[in-house]
């Protein structure tokens, strides 16, 4: 049987899941340059984590799919393309089991709405996937896809509530 392949968030290596576990490790460029500013780059560079780009077809579907959940505005980049090469593992790696280790929700919202296996580092308890509404607090006016960070009815600062679900 193969080895699960493990796709590290920033939070897997504050944790030190690439240093304890077994399986093969992956993250980005971007991840690395997170961690590497709190010490980890020296450990990283000598252990068995491989750093990897992602695809472009695979960052387009991760930003379509954080447009659905509302979460596009709390991905920073290194999100972005931690999903996308989790994409790109699962496409290339059929008969191997990929899983992305994070902590961060807006990570976890859109990886549950593209398909990618999901493992924590902390968070106990029962998640469940979130989807986000835009609204106004002075009007109440919604958007479903807010172009600006002000409402463009009342001039009053947009905020996100969860989209209740039925």
């Amino acid at each position: 049987m193969n080895e699960k392949i493990h796709v590290l968030d920033s939070t897997a290596f504050f944790a030190g899941i690439p240093f304890q576990g077994e399986g093969k490790y992956y993250t980005t460029y971007q991840v690395l340059d997170e961690v590497r500013g709190r010490g980890i780059g020296a450990q990283l560079i000598h252990s068995r984590v491989q750093v990897t780009e992602p695809s472009k077809e695979s960052v387009m579907k991760v930003k379509e799919a954080s447009n659905r959940t509302g979460d596009q505005k709390s991905l920073s980049e290194a999100d972005t393309s931690i999903l996308a090469v989790s994409l790109d593992l699962i496409k290339s790696r059929l008969d191997e089991e990929v899983v992305l280790v994070t902590d961060d929700f807006a990570v976890r919202n859109v990886a549950e709405v593209i398909g990618i296996n999901l493992s924590e580092t902390a968070i106990r308890g029962n998640w469940k996937r979130i989807t986000w509404v835009t609204y106004c607090k002075g009007c109440g006016k919604e958007y479903l896809d807010a172009k600006g960070s002000v409402c463009e009815v009342c001039g009053t600062k947009l905020s996100r509530k969860p989209k209740p679900t039925n």
